[in-house]
Formats: C-alpha cells, structure tokens, sequence
C-alpha cells in the first residue's frame, strides 16, 4: 500500500514540476494566458500530492484500510509512470505553446485511469466527491485554454473535447459500477470491496469492526398494495435516513431488495446498537 499511495505522489510531483516549468518558460515569453493557465494546474497538481500524502499518513496511523488487488494496482502504476515520464522533456524551452498543451492533454489523459478512482474510495467521508470536483475543474481548465487558443473546428478543439468526453465517460462508468443507481448508496459489489478491505484492516490492527443488516419491515406488502414505485421511493427514503444518522467515518449500503448494509469501523456491539436506535 505504500508503494502505491507513494507512486500517486510521484505521479502528481511529475505533473506540478511540468505545469510549473511550462508556466515559467511562457511567463518568459510574454504569453501571459497560457502561463496563468499553467500556473493554475501547477498548484493543483501541488493540492492532489497533499492529497495522496494525507491518505498515506492515514493509512500509516491505521485509518484506512489496504485496498484489494495491491499487485494489479501497483503493477499498472508502474506502467503510468513510465508513460508520464516518457512523456515529458527534459527540458521545455524547446516547446512551442502548441506541444505544452499537447503535452498536458497527454499528462491529464494518464490520470483518467481507473486506478485513481478505487483508491480516492480510501479518502476521508465525502473526499471522493470533493475530488471528483477538483480534478474535473482541473481538466476543464485545461480544455478550456485548448479552446481559447484554437478554432472551433479545429483538430486541436475536437481532441480536447475528446479529452473532457472521455474523462465524464470515465467517472460516469466508474459510479455505476459501484452505486445503486436508485438510492445513491454502494451496490453489493461496491460494498463487497470496502468489506474486504476494512475486515483485513480489523484483523491487522485488531480493531473493532461492525456490520449491520438493516431491512425494511413489509416491504412486500408495500409494493404489492402500493406500487413499486412507491416501493422504491420507500427505499430511497430509508436510504437517505441511514445516512444521514450514520457517523462520517461510517458506509452505508444498498445489498439488494430491500437489505442495506452498515459498515462502523471502530465499534463494538454496543456502540452499534446506540448508533442504530
């Protein structure tokens, strides 16, 4: 898991050292649109290694679980560093505005890797979506100065929009494959991974950890009397109870039908029973 969380951080200081390269050579040359442009992605590149750093101390104090499938993982992060590094000059006088912005639609292509998105999984409550925010504003800024620069019918614009379709496409598929899409909540697959990951946590760190089957009570009768439209707006209100009473640290479920599923790391039968009143 070190490896991997420190291959994310070299990958991010890769791209902050190019954004912040090529914005110095175009502050230098008087293009003042592309070095702001550049300057900007730089510094984010600098929030997403505070990010991966952050998870990296948490998982070394044991507030993150391992993630499955380690060696698949780290095998195709080794693979993207390659590429990334392959990609980038020694140094960037020699490129013209055009190769820069070919060069960070290369580095921003790399990074729509699924990989990135079953480990930001790992992030405190809510890091998901605030990253999922922060990278598409990231690319979007990128494509953007694509389309300031080029016209609209250009081979350049149609590649930048490639690049902005593709990265929609990725964090599109990357939901759906993890979320029920009636209630919002992790589907069984989704939940079956972060279970495996937070039981192999518990037995490491012999840590507490508990899981609750919650079901609704007649939800036959329900649809059966009611419709089963009514029936799924029951299960989308119970849904959106569960999580608004669970704790932060907690992960709340869809398993099927109508059994949802609570995950509470660092919580005793006792605990669990309070948090579930």
């Amino acid at each position: 898991m070190r490896e991997i969380l420190e291959s994310c951080v070299a990958l991010d200081r890769t791209a902050f050292e190019t954004y912040r390269g090529m914005s110095a050579v175009c502050a230098v040359r008087g293009d003042e649109d592309l070095a702001t442009t550049f300057d900007r992605m730089a510094r984010e590149e600098r929030q997403h290694i505070d990010w991966w750093s952050d998870l990296l101390v948490a998982w070394e104090s044991g507030l993150v679980p391992d993630i499955a499938d380690e060696a698949d993982l780290g095998a195709r992060l080794t693979e993207l560093i390659t590429e990334v590094e392959g990609s980038v000059p020694e140094v960037f006088e020699a490129l013209s505005s055009d190769d820069m912005l070919g060069l960070g639609a290369q580095i921003e292509f790399f990074m729509l890797d699924p990989v990135f998105g079953e480990l930001t999984d790992l992030m405190r409550p809510g890091g998901r979506s605030e990253v999922s925010r922060a990278y598409s504003a990231h690319v979007m800024r990128l494509v953007e100065a694509i389309e300031r620069r080029y016209e609209a019918g250009g081979l350049a614009v149609f590649l930048a929009r490639v690049l902005k379709r593709a990265y929609r496409d990725q964090q599109r598929l990357a939901r759906l494959a993890v979320r029920d899409q009636l209630t919002g909540l992790y589907n069984r697959r989704g939940l079956l991974g972060h279970v495996r990951q937070w039981l192999s946590w518990s037995a490491r760190y012999d840590r507490p950890l508990a899981v609750a089957l919650v079901d609704i009570d007649r939800f036959k009768q329900i649809n059966d009397e009611h419709g089963h439209a009514i029936g799924d707006e029951a299960l989308k209100v119970v849904a959106a109870a569960l999580s608004e009473v669970v704790r932060g640290s907690d992960l709340v479920g869809r398993f099927g039908g109508d059994e949802f599923v609570v995950l509470a790391p660092e919580t005793d039968d006792a605990d669990l029973a309070v948090l579930l009143d």
